[in-house]
């Protein structure tokens, strides 16, 4: 009997050793683990750059856009703040155009320290052909400034296209886009397809449907679309009622010519007050 519970201690002996070892053995190999985890993890390389203001595809583009703040101070004596910078990732088709580029105000206006980058780095309109970034850069504190597109092509060529601005004057900013949009589009030779999106996108179905037929032209076959834009003026012809208007008529002006500043051609515009939409264009003057 004393035999048998000796072999009974025994037994119960052997197996708190054994399951001793294997607990043992099971934390051993998953310390070694966890700690590989964490070394990856750690040596992944976090770039965190401010607020991400894009992060998405169009078509054939990948951007990411981040605004975040930069060393050059902006204000007067009593008042000051930083500007700000936009970094700019973006690629056409996968094959990358820029690789963490940083846009400044300098870059958009000349110079810094006067004015300031009030916001920048949004898309705002986007074709096969380009894709149009919206920036604007203003003396701080006060609306004296220009409101910008950065025309960005697939092998990195870059065009600042500014957009007039008639403040308080309903219907203008549908004309102004649709003029910066237009002519520059049509000097990086974009799609009948993209042109036609551009049409449904500002003007009425009806208007929309005959300039992509080609019903009649906007622009005369020998314009400088470059030059066009650069001395583009466009004017209210309704007066300042303070009233909404079921339409709003405009006059728009540029050179066709940069060696000719006698030659002017003039389109007449309307914008019906409801829908924000161009209903018509007259034909174009010269």
């Amino acid at each position: 009997m004393k035999k048998l519970i000796g072999i009974i201690i025994l037994i119960l002996i052997l197996s708190v050793v054994v399951v001793r070892c294997g607990g043992g053995r099971k934390t051993e190999s998953v310390a070694p683990q966890q700690t590989a985890e964490d070394t990856v993890v750690a040596t992944v390389p976090q770039v965190v750059r401010g607020k991400v203001v894009e992060d998405t595809v169009i078509g054939h583009w990948t951007i990411k856009a981040l605004k975040d703040s930069n060393d050059v101070i902006v204000g007067r004596h009593d008042w000051a703040v930083r500007d700000s910078s936009v970094f700019l990732t973006l690629s056409y088709d996968r094959n990358i155009v820029y690789s963490d580029k940083e846009i400044r105000t300098k870059d958009l206006v000349g110079n810094e320290g006067e004015y300031m980058m009030q916001w920048g780095g949004e898309v705002f309109w986007s074709s096969d052909s380009a894709i149009y970034l919206s920036f604007g850069c203003f003396l701080p504190d006060t609306d004296d400034g220009w409101n910008m597109l950065y025309q960005i092509l697939p092998d990195g060529t870059s065009n600042i296209i500014v957009i007039d601005v008639y403040m308080g004057v309903d219907g203008f900013y549908v004309v102004a886009d649709f003029m910066a949009l237009y002519l520059n589009e049509r000097a990086v030779s974009a799609s009948q397809a993209d042109l036609k999106r551009l049409y449904g996108q500002y003007c009425t179905k009806e208007l929309a449907e005959e300039l992509s037929a080609g019903a009649f032209p906007i622009i005369m076959n020998d314009t400088d679309l470059r030059h066009a834009y650069k001395t583009i003026h466009i004017e209210p012809q309704d007066g300042f009622t303070g009233l909404p208007l079921e339409k709003y008529s405009f006059e728009v002006k540029f050179k066709p010519k940069p060696n000719d500043d006698n030659v002017t051609d003039i389109l007449y515009m309307e914008v019906d007050g409801s829908t924000n939409k161009i209903i018509k264009i007259g034909a174009i003057e010269r």
